[in-house]
C-alpha cells in the first residue's frame, strides 16, 4: 500500500510481508478452500471430511460475518474507495458464482476432479498463464537478480514434497443436512458484505487502518498455518 516495492523489504528475494500473506494464506484460503466449501454448500453435497466444517453454528456465523467485514476493507481499497466500483466488483463475483451454480446443478465436488488428460491440459494452461502474465502484465517488476527465482523454485519443491507425503483421503460424498450451511445461508451473507463494502468506502481512513491491521495479522496467520500443515504431514 503506497509503496514502490515490498512493504517490509525482502528476504532471499521474497517479500517479507507479501509472501506469507499471498502465498501462505490468501491463495490457499480465498482461491481454493473457500470456493470449494461454497460449491459444496450451493450443491448440497460435500466430501465427508468437510461435513464438520459446514455444520452451522452461531460462533461460525459470527466469524464469517467478521471476516466479511475485514474483507470489505480490501475490496474498498482495491477500488479506490469508490462505492459504485466496489459494488460492481462484488456483483461481478456474485454473477460468476450464480452462472457456475446454474451450470453445476446435479453435480458434486468429486465430478470436478480432472482426469489425467484434463490435468495435463490444466497444467499447460497454468504454465501459459504464468509465462504470459510474467512477461507482459508488469514487466517493470520482473526481478533482475537470481535470488527470487531460486527461492520460488525451492518453495515449489517443498510444496511438491509435502503433497507427495500427504495421505490421500477416500472420496466419499454425503448430502448436507438441515443443521449444515445451505444456499439460503449463503444468500443471507450477501447483503452483509455489500453493506460492509459501502461503509468501508464511506470511511476510508478507518477502512485503511482496518486493512493494515488485518494485512499484518495475516502475515502471522499464514506462517502459522504453513508450519502447522508441515508438522501434521511430517507426523
Amino acid at each position: 500500500m503506497d509503496t514502490e516495492g515490498p512493504s517490509l523489504g525482502t528476504f532471499l528475494g521474497l517479500g517479507v510481508a507479501e509472501f506469507p500473506v499471498l502465498v501462505l494464506f490468501w491463495h490457499p484460503i480465498m482461491s481454493f478452500i473457500v470456493p470449494i466449501l461454497v460449491f459444496e454448500i450451493l450443491t448440497g453435497k460435500t466430501l465427508v471430511q468437510h461435513s464438520e466444517i459446514l455444520k452451522r453454528s452461531g460462533r461460525k456465523t459470527i466469524v464469517i460475518t467478521l471476516l466479511l467485514i475485514l474483507l470489505s476493507s480490501f475490496i474498498a481499497n482495491g477500488n479506490g474507495f469508490d462505492p459504485v466500483l466496489a459494488i460492481m466488483s462484488v456483483a461481478g463475483s456474485l454473477l460468476i458464482i450464480a452462472v457456475l451454480y446454474r451450470l453445476s446443478k446435479g453435480t458434486d465436488i468429486a465430478q470436478l476432479v480432472p482426469g489425467k488428460r484434463g490435468f495435463r491440459v490444466l497444467c499447460l494452461y497454468l504454465l501459459a498463464l504464468y509465462m504470459i502474465t510474467f512477461m507482459f502484465l508488469l514487466p517493470e517488476r520482473i526481478p533482475t537478480t537470481i535470488a527470487p527465482y531460486i527461492s520460488i523454485i525451492c518453495f515449489y519443491m517443498i510444496a511438491i514434497a509435502l503433497l507427495s507425503r500427504s495421505e490421500k483421503g477416500i472420496v466419499q460424498i454425503i448430502q448436507l443436512e438441515d443443521k449444515d450451511y445451505s444456499p439460503r445461508n449463503f444468500v443471507m451473507f450477501i447483503p452483509v458484505l455489500i453493506l460492509a463494502v459501502i461503509i468501508a468506502c464511506l470511511v476510508p481512513n478507518i477502512s485503511t487502518n482496518v486493512l493494515m491491521l488485518t494485512y499484518f495479522s495475516l502475515i502471522i496467520t499464514g506462517t502459522v498455518m504453513f508450519v502447522s500443515v508441515v508438522r501434521n504431514i511430517i507426523k
